[in-house]
């Protein structure tokens, strides 16, 4: 290789790990559009105060409007729905945040132990838990681990509570 090429090379290389200019100067850059801007604010003849107030006050009164139209909305639909309607759905709702506690119940305990296979007695290793078994352990609040036995093609879930600590 002869000796300019190696300064070729060399300068390919050293361009690479130049910093750009706004990441060298950035903050020197800030400092001179901060500076520009301040003095454009102490010359202008512009009412800028009357500017933000008048923007302000249209937000202002735009969340309102909007706060006005959605309780309207909600009192419209109250109107409408019964007593018995909500009553209704409220003891449906209990009803099902129980059957779903049942449901967490049961599970835990006939999930609970898995130390070794019930099948051959073989030693169980961990895997990975495919989606299904993530959602059903996020929406019971429970810890679902899978496990797969070395000898034989058994596959099975330990489920326990999270306040259940692991010990191995």
């Amino acid at each position: 290789m002869s000796e300019t090429e190696k300064k070729h090379r060399r300068r390919r290389t050293s361009k690479r790990h130049k910093r750009s200019i706004t990441r060298a100067y950035g903050i020197e850059i800030i400092i001179a559009i901060l500076f520009s801007f301040g003095v454009f604010l102490l010359y202008e003849d512009m009412e800028v105060k009357s500017v933000v107030f008048h923007g302000v006050l249209f937000i202002f009164q735009t969340i309102n409007e909007w706060f006005s139209s959605f309780i309207n909305s909600i009192l419209g639909t109250v109107n409408v729905v019964e007593t018995s309607d909500i009553i209704g759905g409220f003891l449906l709702l209990l009803a099902w945040i129980l059957f779903s506690f049942r449901i967490r119940q049961k599970t835990i305990a006939r999930y609970n132990e898995l130390s070794e296979c019930p099948e051959c007695g073989g030693i169980l290793m961990h895997v990975h838990r495919n989606p299904l078994q993530r959602l059903t352990a996020k929406i019971f609040m429970v810890q679902v681990r899978r496990y797969r036995c070395k000898s034989c093609d058994f596959d099975g879930l330990r489920i326990r509570s999270r306040d259940t600590r692991e010990t191995h």
